[in-house]
Formats: structure tokens, C-alpha cells, sequence
């Protein structure tokens, strides 16, 4: 049984009162209309257009949600309700009753209470109760055995629901009621239990029909008489009669904001034909508007906005359409695609292979290549614009004098024009809303100036002294919304931060000014530029910093302590370990941070938990460097060169990608990798290579006082030859899922084994071992 099909069947059996009816989750595709199913989209939402701006706050559950069926929520929580109703229902109840009852005892007595107790609460307050209170107690028992069967909690997730069969006889003692209560309140309550139980207990519908209309003349077009008109739309659903289902359910949601959610749920036209019926059923321009604006929340929004803008282009319901216009295209919005295969430009060829006429040929190529692909470019954002149905209806409207909210029409319709690189025309239309922006809306002037920032920097061509001075504000008012030291109501501000530092980082590129850009967008290759990370570190400290300076530190990636720590990192690969030193010491807390073990001890087989839990050693980083920097003296000294050369190597090696010190070089700006070819290529070699370690390894051979530490050494070197074996292996693509695929054990092994093999270390080696010790044994 397919998931759609078993619920469908338990909410036959258990519905709730969710809904009207809830027939409508199976979907059905028809010529010339297409329904969605559940608005599950798992991109991220890059919206910065907030509809709570434009939209009343009733619609909220139908803001576009690229991810959820409602807005911030799947089905579940705000879709199944079964207590929608039941604070309006109190109401009602207590105006009937006046002031015989309160509230609490009210809604205790429908929705908690059991016969028992309501029995039991009878009898206390019935001296004071007149006829209206004594019907409402008669009537109590009948509504909760209705309620028992049909208001229950059900589990979609799960196939069997247990089948709760109605009370006995319940329609017969509902059909008795009606033929002796002549209160048109309670007989109200009275035809929707009817109503109600027709719809659960005949599946075909075709007791619904007369069970309504028998009765609903009677009736004022209140809040039960469209709850119970719901069920009867259930009904006609069931039985296929998809236009009046549908226009009933229309008239549902029209009827107040508590129904929308159940209503909107509902309503589903299948196909063109059905739908041209409903909308013939409609009687008013106002229902007309309505079905459409339904249709338009889950299927074709333009479609739905241009008819009801023909209708009345004042409506509130086009509010919703558009937010969700707007919002979906924002989502899907991106550059427009250029065919790169073919650009139209003739590339010339060098006279003769001197490297200067090659050099300037290659420069005219990629001059020449870059005109042809801004003019396609230029070409293809037109052709997209052209073809942008929706553009180009929020356009029409947005010149329509009727409209109601003229500077959100002509926002969106700016801010379409500005999805497609069209600045003139978003412009022009900014220009227009700002002159009709409502005074003393806060939330919405937030929403213009955010949307002007964006269309600001897409249109500057360069970043030049005057953008930057313009700038100025609106990068502290971003940077003060980030970091929470302003706030405005539902902004969407920070996709519009990183919009807009991609934009100024572009620009700034393309200057080439590297420094500047990388405040705003990361530069490859930046941080393995010395010239350049000084030249930002010194950005950062500068003392006397111009506005646009300050403004533009507020969105920097590092902090100069950062900056300081890499350049100790990169000095300590390239051994110049005072410079290492000296930066490791500007950059303070960063240089604090502890190794998880002892980066100067070795063990036979690489384990970095093992050390970290057997270490009791106290390194920082600053340390770790202060100790090589003491072992490197004692070794050029000739103090004890066999010690420090093994250390030496022990420490080199652990901050490598096989060591247990990786922490030493996994930082923000180096980043982490789990397999050795994963490293950024800028810091690969540096992180992988053993040939610092083996340089080391080797003086402590030479220097080593007796065969059981050169075994000890030879084995260490044989590490560094296994893990450079490692790091060709996985550089090859073809090789990444064999790593048991590995070339032989290389010399060292071999030494080892014909020098050494009489040592300790050697029979060490064969215990723990596993490669080694195949190798020996021939295997």
C-alpha cells in the first residue's frame, strides 16, 4: 500500500478535524492545470523580500516556504488540528449561556471532561442554571459520543490506526434530537453532527447531500454553518464531483481567517475542466477572486494574479500571490547561462614560439574572449528577461492606478528587475516607491533600503572613493544587524550580506586589489601570499582607518592574531623557526591552544587517540615551537645530535597528516581533511610531506648509539617511506577506494630486516606490525 493511498484510508477512519476532508492529498495532473504536491524543496531559501511586510498576517501559513508545506512548519503541527475551532466554540457556547457557566467550565465540559465528571459538575451548578444551561447539559452526551468518533489524534507515519466505531445508533438519537429541540442554536450544533457523522460513516457520500440541505435554510452563514458546509464538500470530493467540492471549499476560506489552513488544504482542482466549472459557480467578482487566489497559492501564482488584477486589482488577496511570486523567483534566481562554445571572436596565433609574442598573443586571446562573452552575456540576461512571464505582469499591474499597496508593486517589480541585471529598470521602479513608502513604517522603509543597498552595488561599475564613502553606512547598518546591535522585525538581511559581499569582493578582484576584496569575498591563494597577509594584517591594525576602512574590518574573515599564527605555521614548514617564534607570539590566545598529545615521542603504529590518552605532556603551540627552536641549537651545538635529531624528526613528523599533532595545522584558514590528497593544494605538500621528519630522522641514524636505535630509525624512515607511498597512491582517483592496493614495503623495510633483525626493536616491529611482518614472513 503506497504512503498517500493508507492515509487516505485512515483518515476515512480517524479523520480530524483538520479538515474538512481530507480526500485532497491524492494529487492528480490534468491538461492546462498541473497541482504541486507538498512544497518539499531541500534547497536553502535565499529570499531577502520579507511578505510580512505586504501580506496580512492571516496569510502567513502561505508564505512561500521553499522547504516546508506552510511556512516555518510542515503538515503536522498547524495543518491537523483538532482544537482549530475550540476557543471559538467556547464563545459561542458562553453567549448562549450567558453567565451561567465560565469559560474554563465550558471547555472543560467539551473537550475534557468525560460523562462522569460532567455529570458530576451537573450537580453543583444546577440550581443555578435556566433552561438554556439544562439544554446545554441534555445536549452534552450525544456531542461527545459524535466527538469520540470523529475528532481523534492519528499518527500518518503509521499503517494501522485502530477503527473506532460510532456510538450506537447515533444517527437515529441525532435525527430525535432535531424532531424535539426547536432552539436554533442547538439545533444548529444538532444538523452539524448529523452533517458530520454522515460524512465518517458513509464513505460514498451519498447520505451527505440530503442531511444538508434538508436543514440548511434554517441557519445563519455562520462559523458552524461553513464548518459543517466543509463536510459536505468532503462529500462531493469523494464522489468526484470535484467543482462544487472545490467551491465550497472556496467559500470556507472566504468566510474568515480561521478556516484558511483547513480550506487551502482542501482545495484541489484536478484538471482544466473541472476547474472552468467551479469558477462558473462562482456568484460574486469576490468569490471569482477568491478561487483564483487559492488556485494561484500552490499552482501558477501569475496565472492567478492576472485574473484577479482583471477583476479587481485592489484585492488584498493579490498581496499573497505576489509575495510568493516574488519569493519563488528570487529562489530560482542565478546569471543567465552563456554558451561558451559559441562566442563569437577569432582567436589569432603567435608568429613564432618566442615567449613574449606567445605572452601577448595569449593576452589579445583572453581580451578578445572576454568581450565575446560579456556581449552573449548582455544577450542572454535580455533573452531571460523577455521570457520572465511574471516580470512582466507585475509590471503591467504595478502601473495600474487601482492597485492597493502601489510601492509594493513597484518594489517587487524593481526587485524582479534587478534578479535579472536589469539596474535601470529596478531602479525606476525604487525611484517610484520610495516616494510611496507608508510614513512611520519602520519595517518596510528596512525593506527598501535593503533592497537599495543590493541594486547600489550591482550597479557600480568600479569600487572607486565615492562608492566606498556611500558605503559606508549601509555596511555598519548591515554589520549592526549581524551582530544583533539593531534589530528590525523579519528582515531578511543575511543572504543580502552575502550578496552583497560577493558583489563588492567581485569588483575589488577585477581590480585587482586582493587585499580589499578579500574583506568581503576569500582570494585563492591569499593567505600562501606572505606580501599579501601582511599587507592585511597591517589593514587590521591601522590605527588612523578611514570610515569606509572601519566598516569594511567589520566583515573581515580572520583577526590579525589569525593572520599571525598562519605565517608561524607556514615558517615552522619552511623551517625558519624564528620567524615561526616571532609571529607565534604576536598572535597570542591563537598560539595558546593545547596539543592533544606529546609531538616529540614516536610509536611503531600511528595512533592518535593512544597518544592523546597517554600523554601527559603540556604543549601549546608557542611551546612546541620553543622546544624546536632549543633542539635545533642543541643539535647544531653537537649537544647530544642523536636525541635531537629524533625528536626533530618525531616533531615534524606529528604535524604531518599521519602525526598526533594535526591540530598544530588545522585552522580556518588551512581548513581539515580526513585523506591526504583532501588538503587544499596550497598547504598539500607542507601538511603530507615526510621530508622534513626523514631529513632529521636521517641525522639521528648516522648519530645512533647501537643497533636497537638505528632499528628504531630505519623503521621510522620507513614510516616516511609508507606515508609518501600513501600520498601518490591517493592521488590517483582510480586509486581512492583501494587503499589496500598499496605498491610493496619499500628499502627500508628491507633494510630493517637484513640488518636489524636480531634486535628487539625488531621483534617489536613483527608484533605489532601487520605490513611489516607480511612482508617478512613472504607473504
Amino acid at each position: 500500500m503506497s504512503y498517500l493511498t493508507s492515509v487516505r484510508l485512515r483518515l476515512l477512519q480517524t479523520p480530524s478535524t483538520l479538515s474538512l476532508i481530507i480526500f485532497s492529498i491524492l494529487f492528480i495532473s490534468g491538461a492546462g492545470l498541473v497541482w504541486a504536491c507538498a512544497d518539499i524543496d531541500y534547497d536553502d531559501n535565499n529570499s531577502v523580500f520579507a511578505p510580512e511586510y505586504f501580506v496580512n498576517k492571516h496569510y502567513t501559513p502561505f508564505f512561500y516556504d521553499g522547504y516546508n508545506r506552510y511556512y516555518g512548519y510542515d503538515v503536522g503541527p498547524i495543518g491537523d488540528n483538532n482544537r482549530r475551532y475550540n476557543d471559538l466554540v467556547v464563545a459561542e457556547w458562553q453567549q448562549y449561556l450567558g453567565q451561567q457557566l465560565s469559560a474554563a467550565q465550558i471547555n472543560f465540559l467539551l473537550f475534557k471532561a468525560n460523562t462522569r465528571r460532567a455529570d458530576s459538575l451537573y450537580k453543583r451548578v444546577a440550581t443555578r442554571l435556566d433552561g438554556r444551561g439544562k439544554t446545554f447539559f441534555n445536549y452534552l452526551p450525544l456531542s461527545k459520543d459524535c466527538e469520540s468518533y470523529a475528532v481523534q489524534d492519528v499518527d500518518y507515519w503509521y499503517e494501522k490506526v485502530p477503527h473506532k466505531q460510532p456510538a450506537a445508533n447515533i444517527e437515529g438519537r441525532i435525527n430525535r434530537a432535531l424532531a424535539t429541540f426547536k432552539n436554533k442554536f442547538i439545533r444548529q450544533r444538532l444538523w452539524f453532527q448529523l452533517v458530520r457523522n454522515q460524512y465518517f460513516s458513509d464513505t460514498t457520500g451519498n447520505s451527505v447531500k440530503p442531511a444538508f440541505y434538508k436543514y440548511e435554510k434554517e441557519f445563519p452563514r455562520n462559523l458552524l454553518y461553513y464548518r459543517t458546509l466543509g463536510y459536505l464538500a468532503g462529500a462531493e470530493y469523494a464522489q468526484k464531483d470535484y467543482a462544487h467540492a472545490n467551491y465550497h471549499y472556496s467559500l470556507c476560506y472566504n468566510y474568515t481567517w480561521q478556516m484558511y489552513l483547513p480550506s487551502e488544504w482542501s482545495f484541489h482542482p484536478q484538471e482544466e475542466a473541472d476547474w472552468r466549472q467551479t469558477l462558473k459557480l462562482a456568484k460574486t467578482p469576490e468569490e471569482r477572486i477568491t478561487l483564483w487566489h487559492l488556485l494561484g497559492i500552490n499552482n501558477d501564482a501569475a496565472r492567478a494574479i492576472k485574473e484577479i488584477a482583471a477583476i479587481n486589482p485592489g484585492s488584498e488577496k493579490l498581496d499573497l500571490l505576489l509575495s510568493r511570486l516574488v519569493n519563488m523567483a528570487e529562489e530560482e534566481a542565478g546569471d543567465a547561462k552563456v554558451d561558451e562554445s559559441k562566442l563569437d571572436y577569432q582567436p589569432v596565433f603567435p608568429f613564432n614560439n618566442d615567449p613574449a609574442s606567445v605572452k601577448l598573443t595569449d593576452e589579445k586571446n583572453a581580451a578578445a574572449r572576454e568581450a565575446a562573452y560579456n556581449k552573449a552575456l548582455i544577450k542572454a540576461r535580455q533573452q531571460s528577461l523577455a521570457n520572465d512571464r511574471g516580470l512582466r505582469l507585475v509590471d503591467s499591474i504595478s502601473a495600474i492606478k487601482g492597485i492597493s499597496k502601489p510601492y509594493y508593486w513597484h518594489m517587487a517589480a524593481g526587485y524582479l528587475h534587478y534578479l535579472h541585471y536589469d539596474v535601470k529598470r529596478a531602479q525606476k521602479y525604487y525611484a517610484l516607491a520610495k516616494n510611496e513608502l507608508p510614513v512611520g513604517n519602520s519595517e518596510v522603509t528596512a525593506q527598501y533600503k535593503l533592497l537599495s543597498i543590493l541594486l547600489y552595488v550591482r550597479s557600480a561599475k568600479h569600487m572607486d572613493a565615492g562608492v566606498e564613502n556611500y558605503l559606508v553606512e549601509p555596511l555598519n547598518w548591515l554589520a549592526n544587524l549581524r551582530d544583533n546591535k539593531t534589530a528590525v522585525k523579519a528582515l531578511r538581511f543575511q543572504n543580502a550580506i552575502e550578496w552583497m559581499k560577493n558583489e563588492i569582493g567581485n569588483l575589488y578582484i577585477k581590480q585587482h586589489q586582493f587585499v580589499k576584496a578579500n574583506f568581503f569575498k576569500e582570494v585563492p591563494h591569499i593567505y600562501t601570499d606572505s606580501i599579501s597577509v601582511d599587507s592585511l594584517e597591517k589593514q587590521l591594525l591601522k590605527v588612523n582607518k578611514s570610515p569606509f576602512e572601519k566598516a569594511m574590518a567589520r566583515y573581515s574573515p580572520v583577526k590579525y592574531e589569525q593572520l599571525y599564527y598562519h605565517q608561524a605555521l607556514i615558517a615552522t614548514y619552511k623551517e625558519d623557526i624564528g620567524s615561526a617564534l616571532k609571529f607565534m607570539i604576536k598572535a597570542k590566545d591563537a598560539g595558546l591552544g593545547k596539543l592533544p598529545a606529546d609531538p616529540f615521542t614516536s610509536r611503531l603504529n600511528d595512533c592518535h587517540d593512544c597518544d592523546a590518552n597517554e600523554s601527559n605532556a603540556n604543549y601549546t603551540s608557542l611551546k612546541f615551537l620553543q622546544v624546536i627552536q632549543q633542539l635545533k641549537e642543541d643539535l647544531r651545538s653537537g649537544k647530544n645530535k642523536y636525541n635531537a635529531a629524533l625528536k626533530l624528526g618525531n616533531a615534524y613528523y606529528n604535524i604531518t597528516h599521519y602525526g598526533n599533532s594535526r591540530v598544530f595545522f588545522q585552522t580556518e584558514l588551512t581548513g581539515y581533511a580526513y585523506q591526504p590528497d583532501l588538503y587544499d593544494k596550497d598547504y598539500r605538500d607542507y601538511f603530507t610531506s615526510p621530508n622534513i621528519a626523514e631529513k632529521y630522522y636521517k641525522i639521528a641514524l648516522a648519530n645512533a648509539p647501537g643497533n636497537e636505535q638505528k632499528a628504531k630509525l630505519v623503521f621510522l624512515l620507513s614510516k616516511c617511506e609508507r606515508n609518501r607511498q600513501y600520498n601518490e597512491h591517493f592521488a590517483n582517483d582510480e586509486n581512492y577506494e583501494a587503499e589496500d592496493d598499496m605498491p610493496e614495503a619499500g628499502e627500508r623495510f628491507k633494510e630493517l630486516k637484513s640488518k636489524y633483525s636480531a634486535t628487539n626493536y625488531y621483534k617489536e616491529v613483527l608484533k605489532e606490525c601487520g605490513y611489516f611482518r607480511k612482508y617478512a614472513e613472504g607473504r
